[in-house]
């Protein structure tokens, strides 16, 4: 987690991305769900079509919100090092099980599970306009630092559909796992390379809070 150096705090774990069906880390530790289905022996190869993607326009989950309290700076930013991460973006791929049949054209539907939370401070609207004006700046910067990470789950959702266009169905749990591996391994060298959003003057960084400001 951040620390408290010369007034101000930075971010630990905050943004990494989604370790668990419900979303709740973008990607940053081992896949979970995958494509349903095995495959099912006949003569006639059933064949992806088309998919269905739920990430267009995307609708990442936004809940449950994270909430910090305490009237001043410094009271807010205690509460955010006391949370596993500050804000959280990303996803989780997966596609629906493919009925049995004999259809050979079919249509998959995938989900990229999307998620992006940011913190509300319960006491911004009492709080100083010089305090109000860095909370808001933090805000900012983690907002940009976890568009990221929604953004890299999205790419690879993409990339997915694109894919299973044109193969048997046997091999789609195989490339859904394939995919969300992909997108662990870059969401966490965005958090590798920010140091989780806390290093200075990079992109996608600079994700700190100055509870000296009163």
């Amino acid at each position: 987690m951040g620390g408290f150096s010369s007034g101000t705090l930075a971010i630990g774990q905050a943004t990494t991305g989604l370790d668990d069906p419900a979303g709740t880390q973008g990607g940053a530790v081992v896949p979970g769900p995958i494509g349903l289905d095995a495959p099912i022996p006949m003569d006639t190869q059933r064949i992806v079509a088309k998919v269905v993607k739920d990430w267009d326009p995307p609708q990442p989950r936004t809940t449950p919100e994270i909430v910090v309290g305490g009237k001043t700076l410094k009271e807010a930013g205690r509460e955010l090092d006391k949370l596993d991460e500050w804000g959280q973006g990303g996803g989780m791929l997966r596609t629906d099980s493919i009925p049995a049949g004999t259809s050979t054209n079919l249509t998959v539907n995938a989900q990229a599970n999307l998620v992006h939370r940011l913190p509300r401070w319960t006491g911004y609207g009492a709080a100083s306009t010089a305090a109000k004006a860095e909370w808001d700046r933090m805000v900012a910067k983690l907002k940009v630092h976890e568009d990221r990470h929604m953004q890299i789950a999205i790419e690879e959702a993409d990339r997915l559909a694109a894919d299973l266009v044109g193969v048997e169905i046997g091999k789609i749990a195989r490339m859904v796992t394939e995919a969300n591996r992909r997108m662990a391994k870059r969401q966490q060298e965005l958090d590798k390379d920010t140091q989780n959003g806390s290093k200075p003057g990079v992109t996608f960084g600079d994700v700190t809070l100055d509870i000296s400001i009163k």
